[in-house]
């Protein structure tokens, strides 16, 4: 957290050096897609002991019930919000803040002698704050440029799991995960590339959409006690990629802060 508030102290420090041209300021929305790779291989273990418990148990004459599988995390939609200040009519500098979140889950029962509860949570946000610059290339009332930026992304990961296998089954599950639930929290710098587009509506209004690659990649989450997370329970922390594609559509104010009052 010490990284992310530096670099809000930067946004800060970038915003009185630049008190000059045009202030740009926007907010978005839109489909971002995250890797996760670690993640989504741990529920991909994870339903393949479902599928193989609810098989069994679908033809087992003293045990009912059946368990919906969980679904991948890493697509959702994105949060943002960035300040420009436009120092040319082809140059800006600036900063992003996005906010992501995914989650899936899964929680049913087997009734066989007793009760066999499978619960399982996994829930992804991000934070991420990125400082860089935007290059007005093609201006033919659509504005075309090219964004790049670096920047920190905080990570946090909620897990629980409860696994409950009835004793009618004969079967030994290797890597059982135990029953256990936490928070994860992590950060890393990355960066940011992609294509902007703008149509100015009014010389104070505008919409537009950015296509952003970005690359990051943090080598391990801990809970309070400094616990790394360790999704296979093999003794070793996974690393945890943020890297992934982001569309923004967005809405753009432009206030003029030239001392002598003319439009950039």
């Amino acid at each position: 957290m010490k990284a992310l508030a530096s670099a809000l102290s930067a946004v800060c420090l970038l915003s009185v050096a630049c008190l000059a041209g045009s202030l740009e300021m926007s907010i978005g929305a839109g489909p971002s897609v995250v890797s996760l790779d670690a993640l989504n291989e741990t529920i991909g273990v994870y339903n393949q002991w479902i599928d193989e418990l609810n098989g069994y148990f679908e033809v087992h004459p003293d045990v009912t019930g059946s368990i919906e599988l969980l679904e991948t995390i890493g697509t959702s939609l994105s949060f943002s919000a960035a300040e420009r200040y436009r120092l040319t009519s082809w140059f800006a500098l600036g900063a992003t803040i996005d906010y992501t979140r995914s989650a899936s889950e899964t929680r049913g029962f087997y009734q066989g002698t007793e009760a066999s509860e499978i619960a399982i949570g996994l829930s992804f946000q991000a934070i991420d704050v990125a400082l860089g610059g935007t290059l007005t290339f093609l201006d033919v009332g659509l504005q075309l440029g090219i964004t790049a930026g670096v920047g920190y992304h905080h990570a946090i990961v909620d897990k629980s799991v409860v696994f409950e296998i009835p004793e009618e089954y004969p079967y030994v599950i290797a890597g059982l995960p135990p029953s256990e639930g936490g928070r994860y929290t992590g950060g890393t710098f990355g960066f940011d590339i992609g294509l902007s587009l703008a149509y100015p509506i009014a010389p104070w209004f505008s919409v537009g959409t950015d296509v952003v690659y970005r690359s990051a990649q943090i080598a391990s989450l801990v809970d309070a006690s400094a616990v790394a997370l360790d999704l296979d329970g093999d003794g070793t922390a996974e690393p945890i990629s943020l890297s992934g594609l982001m569309v923004r559509f967005s809405f753009t104010i432009s206030i003029n802060l030239s001392l002598d009052g003319e439009k950039e």
